[in-house]
């Protein structure tokens, strides 16, 4: 993923990451989507349907169609929800900026991108993780910061299908950082 796509004074005021793009590459990610969330309740349909009218496995059928609905809605909500930016509260932008570095130190993740307006984190990657293309994008704004984390795959394609674990890293920077912040706060007025 590239970084320098991003339209940080737009993401700021949307509260979502908002990426500068070619035509194309919205119209590609749209349409994988759309054959994501709509395979498997299509075909569970298809195959309900065809049940229906033989009268053979409506009980089976059914299920199959109720459980491909229930995930093709869980597929939908998690694309409808990969760009959305957490707000967290902090002190001043430089402390937050500290913070976000002594943070992703002690973790003993990649700092990717580090600036006055965004930085770029990224867990390591093992064979036995599933941390692979996944990163964490903070927007630094006055004295808060902005997070998103997202797995991508191939062609910078974000997956809704690691929406719970990217939650998770979310929920890992929220704690670490206002932790972090605690004790940076503590030692100034020590």
């Amino acid at each position: 993923m590239r970084h320098d796509k991003i339209d940080i004074p737009k993401s700021k005021q949307k509260g979502r990451i908002i990426r500068k793009t070619w035509l194309i590459e919205p119209i590609f990610d749209f349409l994988t989507y759309v054959v994501l969330v709509g395979a498997y309740p299509l075909l569970s349909g298809l195959f309900f349907f065809d049940q229906l009218k033989k009268g053979d496995y409506i009980i089976g059928a059914s299920v199959l169609f109720g459980l491909a609905l229930i995930l093709g809605g869980l597929l939908l909500y998690s694309i409808i929800n990969l760009d959305r930016l957490k707000r967290i509260s902090g002190t001043l932008k430089d402390r937050n900026r500290e913070a976000i570095k002594n943070l992703t130190e002690k973790l003993g993740w990649n700092l990717k991108i580090h600036n006055q307006q965004v930085s770029v984190l990224s867990p390591p990657w093992s064979w036995f993780s599933t941390n692979w293309g996944r990163q964490i994008v903070v927007i630094y704004d006055r004295q808060d910061i902005l997070i998103n984390s997202t797995s991508y795959g191939l062609h910078d394609l974000k997956s809704p299908f690691h929406w719970f674990g990217n939650r998770k890293l979310e929920k890992i920077i929220k704690d670490n950082f206002e932790e972090e912040i605690k004790k940076t706060t503590r030692q100034q007025w020590v």
